[in-house]
């Protein structure tokens, strides 16, 4: 018998206030670490329902409006409702914490016997407070070889992915700094486009970087999109939380507006005070190169993937997955762009594939697919189409650029909405693989009930 949970159905034994208010706190709680670390608004409500009807509570509603959760247990006409709310009061890119909670969820939810509310509230709290696997240097230096890996993706050679890592590694630094400030995302991101602008055409302009420094620059703005939740803003407006996905929506405006502003005034900034040749460096914009499936890039590829993932804390049994994701999707993208498909189209199209593989990946491997899909794509974003809209603006072409700019963002909704897609046809597959496959059982088809429909975001 569950002894540890309360009455499961509203009746003359009406549940305790403060048994409730624990139940809801919990739920809560984890919901709130569940958004806080990028989870779309869709997995936050499925999973505190479920934890809710686990414990004896199944008449609740969830309501998320971006940063605010709140629940409501109704108990019938014996007792009022019980409503209480949370803040997400932070977001952080911390896939072994979100990892952690969701083995968390797993114990609650689909077992039998499910952990108790007080060893439920302990685990989190571990979960939530404890050490991250590694040290934060090491996540530092992860996403600055990230940005030298991107850096030669998009076409630059070792000296540019070695000033992307450098360039990266100081906006990382200062990123941190701010943060710990209080400093709002926009002026963050302001710094961060700065400084690698700066950097790079001024390098260029000293003749110590041959190449365009547009590849540097191109790498940072990636490194500086990586944080931003395209997929999840996609995802929570596909799924019925329109308040969520215009916060999200609103987030990502203004922090893409803050690499905007830092990336003109920069070029302004250099040609002002080193001289217009100095500024005609920033101007020279290469075109996306053609991905290929050469395999030196299709390495880098996977390196990207697996130091991305790396830089964001995910578990080190997920790193060899993050690595394969990386490559699986550019493979797709490049395959695709081989036989003729438009960059957009075989954008969205290896997002899908990797939505799909993701969603079917068994449990067991203890990864979520979140970690899988935006390791995935990230290397995909269009540092370089961004940065050209960027240039085509700082020289007066407004309409040239802003087109340029609104392709980049068609190109990141691309990859979100494929996304989606492989997870809209991943999840009926899913449930035929079970079905098929032998070790299907009644408790397995149960659990798979009280859970609820497993998303990737």
């Amino acid at each position: 018998m569950r002894d540890t949970l309360l009455p499961a159905v509203p009746g003359p034994q009406v549940a305790d206030d403060t048994l409730v208010l624990r139940v809801l706190d919990l739920a809560l709680r984890i919901g709130e670490v569940q958004l806080a670390t990028g989870a779309g608004a869709a997995v936050a409500h499925d999973t505190m329902l479920a934890i809710a009807r686990t414990y004896g509570l199944p008449t609740c509603d969830v309501d998320i409006a971006f940063s605010t959760i709140t629940m409501c247990c109704h108990r019938g006409n014996e007792a009022g409702p019980v409503t209480t709310m949370r803040n997400v009061r932070y977001r952080t890119q911390d896939y072994t914490r979100l990892a952690d909670v969701d083995a968390i969820i797993s114990e609650i939810v689909d077992h039998e016997e499910p952990l108790s509310v007080e060893e439920a509230f302990t685990r989190l709290g571990a979960a939530v407070d404890g050490p991250h696997p590694y040290p934060r240097f090491v996540a530092g230096m992860a996403r600055s070889l990230f940005a030298g890996a991107v850096a030669f993706l998009i076409g630059g050679g070792l000296l540019v992915a070695a000033l992307a890592a450098l360039a990266t590694g100081v906006i990382w630094t200062a990123a941190r700094w701010l943060r710990k400030q209080g400093v709002p995302m926009f002026f963050q991101q302001m710094v961060g486009a700065t400084v690698v602008t700066l950097s790079a055409t001024t390098l260029a302009w000293t003749g110590t970087l041959e190449d365009s420094p547009a590849f540097v620059i191109a790498a940072g703005i990636v490194v500086l999109l990586s944080g931003l939740s395209l997929v999840g803003l996609v995802q929570d407006a596909i799924s019925g939380f329109p308040l969520t996905a215009a916060g999200r929506a609103v987030e990502v405006v203004l922090a893409s507006s803050g690499l905007l502003v830092g990336v003109v005034v920069s070029i302004k900034l250099v040609a002002t005070v080193l001289g217009t040749d100095a500024g005609a460096y920033a101007a020279v914009v290469p075109q996306s190169p053609a991905p290929s499936l050469h395999p030196i890039s299709l390495l880098a590829a996977a390196a990207a993937g697996m130091l991305f993932a790396l830089s964001a804390y995910a578990p080190w049994r997920s790193l060899p997955l993050a690595a394969l994701a990386g490559a699986v999707a550019w493979a797709g993208y490049g395959l695709l762009g081989i036989l003729g498909a438009g960059e957009v189209v075989a954008a969205a199209l290896a997002a899908a594939a990797l939505g799909l593989v993701a969603m079917v990946l068994p449990r067991s491997l203890g990864t979520p697919p979140l970690v899988l899909v935006v390791a995935g794509i990230t290397p995909l974003l269009p540092g370089l189409t961004m940065y050209r809209g960027f240039s085509q603006l700082a020289y007066g072409g407004v309409a040239v650029g802003a087109v340029t700019i609104l392709l980049a963002l068609t190109f990141g909704l691309a990859l979100a909405a494929g996304v989606s897609v492989g997870e809209q046809i991943g999840w009926p597959l899913q449930r035929l693989l079970r079905r098929v496959l032998p070790g299907e059982n009644a408790e397995d088809r149960e659990r798979d009930a009280r859970r609820g429909r497993p998303r990737v975001f």
